[in-house]
């Protein structure tokens, strides 16, 4: 049970309403553990006819009132532990969020969105049952036994040792039983995630599916991996089933034992009628609290194992971190440096990146062309430390982006990737990502720079226009004007283009570039592109193959150089033309 350690510090936050609940349980057991004795003295009164109404109306009153205590301080009980619980499964919730965040993006390529979203929903909820219903009941059983035992043992030991017996037995099998139910609750919460993330692909995807007609099968791979997770669910649910009768079986046999043996020494008057009916209350009070250790067993062994699975994750340091000679900076020049750079990914035999060494001064722009997989998204995604290079540095603001705190220099950063990812809010919301803060009227002016607001226009709800998961309602080329409208609005000190106008024809590129001008013009600017015609009119362009760099200058110098940058910009030109001659064509035909 070690997993469950983790859980003492939030108990220990909560420790106040805690034992306020562990003193309402006892102070209810104590008034529950109380009747028998009560009804004892009316069934010896009552068969030594030596007892008037007046005190039987006493004894009746006297029971109701702690029956009332009873149920009231067990209300109070679920009141302070339940409610406990429930603010640490929030507390649990918000520190998963905070250990998925600061996990770097390699964290992501090795779980899957479907996994991890099953930590968050069953496996907390796991643990929560076991820092709520199982806390609880666990000290209700407690009490209860330690009340009704003493009094029992006080009333005839003899009889309370015979009533005892069958409680190795119940420690047994609550062992037994438990073990097997934390083996089986794992291969069900492990089986649960690859179902979870075989239906959010499948959601995700869903247009793809139907473009190839793939629903059935599809729906058969699903089908194979459900029926897996039912038949570890009824394996587990057998197991479970099996505590409830056996611990109830355990107490009807101590009723047998108390009946027989105690009858014995009524007939021998060596034992009451209303002792042995005191007997039976307290095996009745036990009934529950017997039955409730092996569920209660079942919700640790479950909490032990979801705390093992969120517990990986939550001890799970990031890749990327920062230093400890990390401080906080101005950010006045801004100006950016990489030295001998070279990326190689984990897993990988190939470097992405070897050598790569440029500049780019304040205020100016660098334009990086190159085929696919030449290792131009990795050069992006290492300034905001995404992934940390393998060798050299980078350095902005004439400080190594080591020692810079990660948040200030993401802050300082506005990314547009190739792969706009809008969320299921308007769009007013989703530009305002980049800056929550952000006034309506810098939302539209965003937006214009960013060549949207003539789309938005024609939407019915303009910017309060709700784009759906991922955006689905959008075109590409809307989402990617929206990413960029989103990265402009934060103002950042360096802009990064990761092939951000891929989605968007020529003339609309042109038109975005237009209006980036004048934001680029402050600042420092990186754009990636497949297209020669995005990085023209940049100051300074590269050329990547196979990682490196094999040519650098301006869009004249490239093109007079006649080099691989002059043989990408014949053949876009090309099909430049191709296209508009297949348009005319088109036109006339019609």
């Amino acid at each position: 049970m070690k997993e469950l350690a983790r859980l003492f510090p939030y108990l220990k936050k909560h420790r106040l309403r805690l034992l306020l609940g562990f003193a309402f349980v006892t102070i209810s057991n104590i008034c529950s553990t109380s009747v028998p004795k009560f009804v004892g003295s009316i069934v010896d009164g009552m068969q030594e006819a030596n007892i008037d109404q007046s005190a039987v109306n006493t004894s009746i009153v006297t029971i109701l009132l702690l029956t009332i205590g009873s149920g009231f301080f067990m209300f109070l009980t679920r009141k302070t532990i339940i409610v406990a619980s429930r603010l640490i499964e929030y507390e649990l919730r918000n520190d998963l969020l905070s250990a998925l965040e600061r996990q770097s993006l390699s964290f992501y390529h090795n779980h899957s969105t479907g996994s991890l979203m099953a930590l968050t929903t069953n496996d907390i909820a796991a643990m929560r049952e076991f820092l709520g219903p199982a806390l609880m009941y666990s000290a209700n059983t407690l009490t209860t036994f330690s009340f009704a035992l003493a009094f029992m043992g006080a009333l005839n030991p003899s009889i309370t040792m015979m009533a005892l017996l069958p409680l190795p037995f119940m420690a047994f099998l609550t062992y037994f039983i438990g073990k097997k139910v934390h083996i089986g609750f794992r291969d069900v919460q492990e089986q649960f995630s690859t179902l979870t993330a075989q239906a959010q692909e499948a959601f995700s995807g869903v247009r793809v599916i139907r473009a190839y007609r793939r629903e059935a099968h599809e729906t058969k791979e699903f089908e194979a991996q459900s029926s897996l997770y039912q038949q570890r669910n009824i394996r587990l649910a057998f197991l479970q089933s099996l505590t409830m009768p056996s611990m109830m079986a355990l107490v009807g046999f101590s009723n047998l034992l108390v009946l027989g043996y105690g009858g014995m020494l009524v007939i021998q008057n060596k034992a009451t009628i209303g002792d042995l009916s005191q007997f039976f209350i307290y095996l009745n009070q036990l009934i529950w609290p017997v039955a409730a250790i092996g569920w209660v067993t079942n919700l640790i062994q479950r909490a032990a194992a979801s705390a093992k699975r969120v517990g990986d994750i939550m001890d799970l340091d990031s890749e990327i971190t920062d230093s400890v000679q990390v401080r906080t900076q101005s950010f006045n020049d801004s100006g950016i440096v990489y030295t001998h750079v070279g990326m190689k990914y984990p897993g990988r035999t190939k470097a992405a990146l070897e050598d790569i060494s440029f500049s780019i001064p304040k205020g100016s722009s660098l334009g990086i062309v190159g085929a696919t997989g030449s290792g131009k998204s990795t050069i992006a995604a290492l300034l905001p430390r995404l992934f940390d290079p393998t060798d050299g540095e980078i350095v902005f603001d004439g400080v190594s982006i080591q020692h810079i705190p990660i948040s200030q220099l993401r802050s300082t950063i506005g990314l547009v990737q190739q792969e706009a990812f809008l969320f299921s809010m308007s769009l007013a919301d989703n530009i305002r990502f980049g800056k929550p803060d952000a006034t309506i009227e810098e939302v539209i002016k965003a937006a214009e720079l960013a060549g949207l607001a003539d789309d938005i226009a024609t939407f019915p709800n303009g910017y309060d226009t709700i784009v759906g998961e991922r955006g689905i309602t959008l075109s590409g080329g809307q989402k990617q004007r929206t990413a960029i409208a989103r990265a402009i609005i934060r103002n950042p000190n360096m802009l990064i283009f990761d092939d951000a106008f891929s989605a968007v024809d020529t003339a609309t590129e042109e038109h975005i570039l237009r209006g980036l001008k004048l934001i680029m013009e402050d600042r420092t600017t990186m754009i990636i592109a497949h297209r020669v015609s995005t990085v023209a009119l940049c100051d300074a362009i590269i050329v990547l193959d196979h990682g490196r760099i094999t040519e650098q200058g301006t869009h004249e110098a490239l093109l007079a150089a006649k080099g691989m940058y002059f043989t990408m910009y014949q053949r876009q030109q090309l099909e430049e033309e191709f296209k508009h001659y297949s348009t005319e064509i088109s036109e006339i035909e019609q």
